[in-house]
């Protein structure tokens, strides 16, 4: 397949959209991909997503919907965070006197800006058996800016992640009782991350922030990953789900970029820029979920769900290019596997208005020792509340709000760079504000 044709459909298609990333979830991964869902918090999106983006959470439930529809929504992201230098420390190489001094710089501020984060689905009916569909969206981001001044610099300044994900879909009703869907996920990746480069010193001396070098690694990449689902219905009122996302595993092509720190240690090195190729690899995690729906009665219908994510593959990220030492790096990540749970609940209160509300816990897959300021995460509490109005027959409105707390983690990373050993160490925490609108159109 052309995988140039596809980074440009796929570039089109975010331009159009207006895709932005930030993180807003455990590790990277958006789960923000329905305004219906949020309402909930995506309790029971696998086993009763009404709408079509379930194309995304569970495509055998397209087999539910009647008539063609469309559903477009975005979400406002509100995200704020900050990292508390707790003694950061930079040591010289042997050869430079060894000697351990204190990195200065400010702490974080907040290093986020709102950001819009859109979907958009499409589902089509083909008989009373067989349907078809196909959605757009940014499942995994990142979007966060320091400053060069941050205390924090020689581990990240900037980071840019924007993943975009179109997902053609096919589901079938099996018997009355049990249907299945599959689709392909074909998802564009673009990084953008930099940081700055230690000075050398001598005699015990901090970094000289003034003459600090910068190091940029940026690429991109297309590659495939599938998603399977399955949806049962054991009696009129209880809906059970099930699906499987597989991991996608990018290999980003693009360039790196250094420019030398200023010092008379460089020699005729000092300030010399150079760019070269480069190669990154990066493996985004298998998901699975599982979900139920049970209506009480004609007005209330509770939702569960419990969510799966392989992280462990994310362990590292194996950088090549002929300006790194020795030819390439490895960036130590170790993520570790996580879960999470969702309990959620709709109140029918007429024929036009349908009310929701929900919580979710979110475990992190970071750990302490290589927890990065790029992503400040920890454990995750969702709060989150919705509507959908029924504005005409073919026409539902939805809105929906969320307040997501970020638990406070501690950072204690090391980099190691030619001139010596920076550990950054700091306490971080946050939350995000989420509000979201989007418009269901049944034709």
């Amino acid at each position: 397949m052309n995988t140039r044709f596809l980074r440009l459909s796929l570039l089109s298609t975010a331009c159009v959209l207006g895709m932005s990333a930030s993180a807003n979830a455990a590790g990277f991964y958006l789960q923000e991909q329905s305004v219906s869902g949020l309402g909930t918090a995506f309790a029971g999106a696998a086993a009763d997503t009404p709408d079509a983006s379930t194309v995304y959470y569970n495509p055998a439930g397209m087999v539910n919907l009647r008539r063609p529809e469309i559903y477009a929504g975005a979400s406002l992201l509100l995200p704020s965070a900050d990292f508390d230098n707790t003694g950061s420390t930079y040591t010289a190489t042997a050869a430079l006197g060894g000697a351990t001094s204190a990195v200065t710089g400010n702490d974080s501020g907040n290093p986020f800006d709102p950001e819009i984060l859109p979907q958009l689905y499409g589902v089509l009916p083909v008989n009373d058996r067989l349907s078809l569909g196909l959605g757009i969206n940014s499942a995994f981001g990142l979007a966060d800016d320091y400053g060069s001044d941050f205390v924090g610099r020689y581990n990240s300044t900037d980071s840019e992640l924007l993943t975009i994900s179109m997902q053609p879909t096919a589901a079938y009703k099996v018997t009355d009782w049990l249907s299945v869907g599959a689709g392909v996920n074909i998802q564009y990746v673009y990084a953008n991350l930099k940081n700055r480069i230690p000075a050398p010193t001598a005699g015990g001396a901090s970094p000289n922030q003034a003459a600090d070098g910068n190091l940029r690694l940026r690429g991109d990449d297309v590659d495939f990953g599938y998603n399977f689902g399955i949806q049962m219905q054991p009696t009129d009122t209880t809906k059970l789900g099930l699906t499987y996302k597989t991991s996608i595993n990018h290999e980003l092509e693009g360039d790196v970029d250094i420019t030398n720190p200023t010092s008379a240690f460089l020699g005729g090195l000092s300030g010399a820029s150079v760019t070269s190729e480069g190669k990154a690899k990066l493996s985004l995690p298998d998901i699975a979920s599982f979900g139920v729906s049970q209506q009480l009665d004609d007005k209330w219908t509770v939702l569960g769900s419990v969510n799966w994510y392989r992280w462990s593959n994310f362990d590292n990220i194996p950088t090549s290019a002929t300006v790194l030492p020795n030819g390439g790096s490895v960036t130590d990540q170790n993520y570790e596997n996580t879960w999470g749970f969702a309990l959620g609940a709709r109140y029918r209160m007429n024929d036009q208005w349908l009310l929701k509300g929900g919580v979710q816990y979110d475990q992190t897959p970071t750990i302490t020792a290589d927890r990065s300021t790029r992503v400040p995460d920890g454990d995750r509490m969702w709060f989150t509340a919705g509507v959908t109005y029924s504005l005409t027959p073919q026409i539902d409105l939805d809105l929906s709000g969320a307040y997501v707390n970020v638990s406070e983690e501690r950072v204690e990373v090391t980099d190691t760079f030619a001139t010596g050993t920076v550990v950054t160490r700091g306490d971080t925490d946050g939350s995000v504000g989420i509000l979201a609108g989007a418009i269901r159109y049944k034709f």
